[in-house]
């Protein structure tokens, strides 16, 4: 009986290896194809090394403000890094002047996983920052890992607060429209989070002709911060986001540049 009870924990054992395994050859794939080039990263325990040194960097998170504090409608609600900057990505290119006196200092921006801090990153250094790192896994791994967060409220140690608001209701974005025009490229992203759908986006607009349209399909809640703020930093234009249900999205872009 003993033996067989061995037995079967082992072959547990086993399969539960063989599935780590295959899960990390995953996001291998998924992290070679998606990478954005030039742009380094840094670890989670790399980052709370250095927080924890004398040469601790800029951290930057790009989340909402919901997020930052904890209070978060969707997505996780665990908070931020202590002594991390609040800059929401669809702010952050309008606002890189007041970074300037950061220019030539190491720079690490956040997101909820790893992909829009990427793009943060490229955008920061095409602007002229020399050192800027993006926080592989984001928030999440940070969190999972167990490194301290906090939820404390100080205005002042702020870059920017921005008031709680659903992003995409300024500018008059039309919310819900349907749109029956011609598609040039579909990415379906349904079934995988933060970075991929982000990620996929990037790289099928990098290829489509000024003029053309993007249909973009998710399922991950926090893309409905992550696409339109991605669209605008980078100039796009963003010509619906449709609740296809309570758990699938859908996102019209249009290439402008």
């Amino acid at each position: 009986m003993e033996n067989s009870d061995t037995i079967k924990e082992i072959e547990i054992s086993t399969k539960r290896m063989v599935l780590k395994i295959l899960k990390m050859f995953l996001f291998s794939l998924i992290r070679m194809r998606f990478y954005v080039p030039g742009i380094q990263e840094i670890k989670v325990v790399q980052l709370y090394e250095l927080i924890e040194s004398e040469n601790a960097p800029l951290i930057i998170d790009l989340r909402d403000n919901a997020e930052f504090y904890g209070v978060a409608e969707y997505g996780k609600n665990y908070g931020h890094i202590p002594d991390a900057k609040l800059l929401p990505l669809f702010q952050l290119a309008a606002n890189l002047k007041h970074l300037s006196s950061f220019q030539d200092n190491l720079i690490i921006t956040i997101c909820p996983g790893g992909g829009a801090s990427l793009i943060a990153a490229e955008i920061m250094i095409k602007a002229g920052f020399t050192d800027v790192k993006s926080l592989r896994g984001g928030m999440n791994k940070w969190y999972r890992k167990g490194y301290p967060t906090t939820t404390a409220k100080d205005p002042e140690d702020l870059i920017y607060f921005i008031e709680k608001k659903k992003i995409g209701l300024e500018g008059n974005l039309p919310l819900g429209e349907i749109f029956t025009g011609e598609i040039h490229k579909t990415i379906d992203a349904r079934n995988f989070n933060c970075p991929v759908p982000i990620m996929k986006s990037k790289k099928a607009m990098e290829k489509l002709e000024v003029g053309q349209v993007l249909e973009i399909l998710a399922t991950d809640p926090g893309s409905k911060r992550d696409i339109p703020a991605w669209v605008q930093v980078t100039g796009q234009q963003l010509i619906s986001v449709e609740d296809i249900s309570p758990e699938e999205f859908r996102y019209i872009v249009k290439k402008m540049n």
